[in-house]
């Protein structure tokens, strides 16, 4: 997934009941208002983390789970850390996602 994000939100320091509001939150808002596009979502690697890395699964879990039929594609990103989301709803041109 080439396209540039129009938003990013970054989890760096959240606990995962914090990072599943905030992920909430923020693709509610832009189910609304960036349809079609591509927004980014930072987790980190959890290289930091006491355990295993919590956010990255928290993020897939809600992507594929109760966001995915607001969630066109995602992909990690070359690396981790971070995952692209392209949102459904109508792109440039005036098609349906």
């Amino acid at each position: 997934m080439a396209a540039w994000p129009v938003a990013t939100l970054d989890l760096h320091g959240c606990t995962a009941a914090e990072a599943e509001r905030r992920v909430d939150g923020f693709l509610r808002q832009h189910t609304r208002s960036s349809p079609g596009e591509v927004i980014e979502i930072i987790t980190g690697k959890g290289t930091r983390s006491e355990g295993r890395p919590v956010l990255p699964g928290l993020v897939r879990e809600c992507l594929d789970g109760r966001w995915r039929r607001s969630v066109s594609d995602w992909a990690g990103t070359p690396g981790g850390g971070s995952v692209k989301v392209r949102l459904r709803g109508r792109r440039r041109g005036g098609t349906e996602g």
